[in-house]
């Protein structure tokens, strides 16, 4: 009876957590549903041409940081066999529910010997790195704003830098590792942190910029607007991240970067350009990874077929 009951509960959280943030946004829409008919829509293809060469690049960062993160815990395995998983698992970071990639990750990397804890060690400090270079991130954008709340009360971001510079010391990094691994924790340095933490606020300037060009080739957003629109999708990505234990996360990034743009576009606009990014973006992870693992076969083809004929 206890576990009926607590299986009950659950499912109960998971329909909820969907049916919220999917109510708020079909209420935006319907709030201002006669704008949608008479905004003027367009398709800028160069902007979506900008904005994939954008995502290549952000994936190339995340990617490479990734493989410094592996080989720092003593992964040996070839430098495309992480390139491969990574590829491959990334697609699964747009599915509700949480840590579908991470257990993706875990799968292949088994398969190549490799500890299931480990790899989950390194994906756990990835996303801490992530979440607190975005915060980051978005304090340094906020610090070059004219928002006057903000440098009227900015010291409460003073606050949170500092809880998240000791989060970032390589001790209290080794301790939380060994926490969530249960394994013997690799020794990171500070020098090692800071660059990882680098490239990931290059990261999160190139995917926000590229969050910018698809509205600009949607509703032919204003260059004014870029540095909000970086600074909206820097602070909802990461403050996604710390509900990825929700029993189901799908629909609160949307909502949260819908209820942003709302400052700038019509809300029925607003939650209509937010999807559609979101179905874009679905796309090209598709294309890269279809690409990458096309190219790769051909080029198995052709050295069989080379090793065929001598």
């Amino acid at each position: 009876m206890p576990l009926l009951r607590s299986h009950f509960v659950k499912k109960s959280l998971i329909v909820v957590s969907f049916l919220i943030p999917i109510s708020l946004l079909v209420y935006l829409t319907y709030q201002e549903r006669q704008i949608l008919f008479t905004y003027h829509w367009h398709i800028y293809w160069p902007s979506i041409f900008a904005a994939f060469c954008m995502m290549i690049f952000t994936l190339i960062v995340v990617v490479s940081v990734w493989i410094a993160q592996m080989r720092a815990i003593g992964s040996q395995v070839p430098v495309i066999v992480h390139i491969n998983n990574y590829v491959a698992t990334h697609l699964a970071r747009r599915l509700p529910g949480p840590f579908w990639y991470i257990a993706g990750r875990g799968y292949l990397y088994r398969q190549q010997g490799e500890s299931i804890r480990a790899v989950t060690v390194v994906s756990s400090l990835e996303l801490l790195l992530l979440t607190m270079s975005g915060f980051f991130f978005v304090f340094l954008l906020l610090l070059g704003s004219k928002v006057e709340w903000f440098h009227q009360n900015y010291w409460w971001l003073w606050v949170v830098l500092l809880i998240s510079a000791s989060f970032a010391h390589p001790v209290t990094i080794k301790w939380l590792l060994k926490r969530i691994g249960k394994v013997k924790a690799p020794q990171i340095s500070y020098l090692q942190l800071c660059s990882w933490l680098l490239a990931y606020l290059i990261a999160w300037a190139s995917s926000g910029l590229m969050f910018y060009l698809l509205l600009h080739a949607l509703t032919g957003l204003d260059q004014q607007y870029m540095l909000y629109a970086i600074q909206s999708w820097t602070l909802i990505g990461s403050l996604s991240n710390l509900v990825l234990f929700l029993p189901s996360n799908f629909g609160l990034t949307e909502l949260g970067l819908s209820l942003s743009m709302t400052q700038i576009l019509p809300s029925s606009v607003a939650v209509v350009t937010t999807l559609v990014v979101r179905i874009v973006v679905t796309i090209f992870d598709l294309i890269v990874a279809g690409t990458w693992f096309a190219g790769l076969s051909i080029k198995q083809y052709l050295l069989q077929r080379g090793i065929d004929k001598e």
